[in-house]
């Protein structure tokens, strides 16, 4: 990220296509891991430790959190780290996605969420070690679609984690995300 810091990297409300605000992303929803698949305690704690930036070899963190009036949510997580370690998170995330299939989380609110899989792809036209899932998050009360990006890029890794209507916005978002990622590192 030579000048670019972590914060420099996230998207903005300015970069999301429908009206989001922006909210302070220690309201992040901190889920634990319940029963399932073991992976997907692997991705609850990646979650956590990129939400928080509490991963011992991070050397810069940001996040950013917003919200529409309908309910869409993104969040994007920019962590840099020192050596290899980006690209060590990178392969345990997506060696956790290949073998999960879903799981039961909660939330610091006490709800608690059967978590599905749908679909692991890469993401469209970044030519980097990018993947997108897709997921279906169901209570007795709820179905949520929610999409994850996870890319790494030399130092730094991004996790871009939307509840958005459009399917194909997970690509756009991730896809700059990694651009921006891609400039700061040139720089």
């Amino acid at each position: 990220m030579a000048d670019a810091t972590a914060q420099d990297l996230l998207i903005t409300e300015d970069d999301l296509e429908e009206s989001f605000f922006g909210e302070e992303p220690s309201v992040a929803y901190d889920p634990v891991f319940v029963s399932g698949d073991e992976s997907g305690r692997v991705l609850i704690d990646l979650m956590n430790t990129l939400t928080h930036g509490s991963h011992p070899k991070a050397t810069d963190h940001a996040s950013g959190l917003y919200t529409s009036v309908v309910g869409s949510v993104v969040f994007h997580h920019v962590s840099r780290f020192g050596g290899d370690t980006a690209r060590d998170i990178f392969r345990s995330f997506t060696d956790a996605l290949d073998t999960c299939d879903g799981y039961r989380m909660e939330l610091n609110d006490g709800m608690q969420f059967d978590v599905k899989k749908e679909t692991v792809e890469p993401l469209e036209g970044s030519g980097a070690d990018a993947v997108v899932t897709r997921w279906v998050t169901t209570s007795d009360h709820y179905r949520i679609e929610g999409s994850w990006a996870v890319a790494v890029r030399d130092d730094v890794l991004s996790f871009v984690n939307v509840r958005v209507p459009d399917r194909t916005e997970i690509h756009r978002l991730a896809r700059m995300a990694l651009d921006r990622i891609v400039e700061g590192t040139a720089a």
